[in-house]
C-alpha cells in the first residue's frame, strides 16, 4: 500500500505543547507537512516550521515515528521534538488560531489522527 510521508515539531515550552488549528479539518495539530523530494523528515520538519509559524526551529530528538491512517490514506508520520527562541505566529490561512496546551487540554481537544493515537505519550511528556 502506497503512503504519504509526513513530518512535523513537537514545541513544549513551560506553556505546554504549540498546537495550531485548522479549521477545515476541524483539529490541532502540529506544525508540519510533507516530505518533499530530495527532503528528508528532520528537513521537513525545519522547513515546515519555518512556513507555517515563523520560527527558526532546533530539533533536539526523535519523538515518535509510525504509521496512521486518514479517510483511507496511510501515513508515515515523524515527529520530532524541537525548540526556538522565536515567536511562533501563524503564517498560513488554513490555520486560525496557535494555543500551547498542558497535559489535561489534550484530552478536551480533538487531536489530528497523528496525534490520538499518541495522546497517552503527549501526556507524558507534558508531565
Amino acid at each position: 500500500m502506497k503512503y504519504t510521508e509526513i513530518a512535523g515539531t513537537l514545541i513544549v515550552e513551560d506553556k505546554g505543547l504549540l498546537l495550531l488549528y485548522r479549521e477545515d479539518c476541524s483539529w490541532w495539530e502540529l506544525p508540519g507537512g510533507k516530505v518533499i523530494e530530495d527532503e528528508n523528515p528532520t528537513q521537513t520538519a525545519i522547513r515546515e516550521a519555518s512556513e507555517e509559524i515563523g520560527i527558526e526551529v532546533n530539533l533536539e530528538k526523535p519523538f515518535f515515528s509510525g504509521e496512521f491512517e486518514n479517510d483511507g490514506e496511510l501515513f508515515l508520520w515523524h515527529g520530532y521534538i524541537g525548540e526556538t527562541e522565536d515567536d511562533p505566529e501563524i503564517q498560513e490561512e488554513k490555520f486560525s488560531e496557535l494555543k500551547y496546551f498542558d497535559a489535561e487540554d489534550l484530552d478536551e481537544e480533538e487531536l489530528a489522527p497523528n496525534l490520538r493515537q499518541i495522546r497517552p505519550a503527549l501526556r507524558r511528556l507534558l508531565s
